[in-house]
């Protein structure tokens, strides 16, 4: 297996490592911020959806366009201002691995050397296709740390209660 059809692999399954994460969470459970400065579970996942749909996006402009723009986005501004708490939690998970799922297929098609077509980041510069790749399931990894220790406390505040026992 070539290192890019292991970064393929890993990038697509993605999804099963996410909804594996969350479930069986209740949504009271998901809209709760563990602490100040902090996004619940549920505003995390949208994150991660809404980032995957943007480097989807310059993944594909990578492939199509000769050193496409690649925008910046503020992910601070999404949480803020895309209501995550009116969205869906499940909605998400599955948007995120289905996208996964989809643009995989697109990426085994490629040859080796469509791997190294770039793009210009805002604030990264030149960026190829597989650092993206490889990034975006390292981004999903470094959140899932966060998740379960979100999940953590959550559980050791539940347990912590003085309700627990009555």
């Amino acid at each position: 297996m070539s290192e890019y059809h292991r970064l393929i692999e890993e990038f697509e399954t993605g999804g099963e490592k996410l909804r594996a994460a969350v479930a069986e969470l209740t949504r009271e459970e998901a809209l709760v911020r563990p602490g100040p400065g902090t996004w619940s579970v549920q505003e995390l996942v949208i994150h991660l959806a809404d980032s995957d749909a943007i480097v989807i996006d310059r993944m594909k402009r990578i492939i199509t366009e000769h050193n496409p723009t690649l925008l910046r986005a503020d992910e601070e501004a999404y949480a803020e201002r895309l209501h995550c708490d009116a969205q869906s939690l499940d909605d998400a998970v599955t948007l995120f691995d289905l996208n996964r799922r989809q643009f995989a297929r697109v990426l085994r098609e490629l040859d080796d050397s469509e791997f190294q077509r770039f793009g210009t980041h805002e604030d990264l510069g030149q960026v190829t296709l597989a650092a993206l790749i490889k990034h975006y399931s390292g981004h999903l990894d470094h959140h899932l740390k966060f998740l379960e220790a979100k999940l953590a406390r959550l559980r050791r505040t539940v347990d912590e209660s003085p309700q627990r026992g009555r």
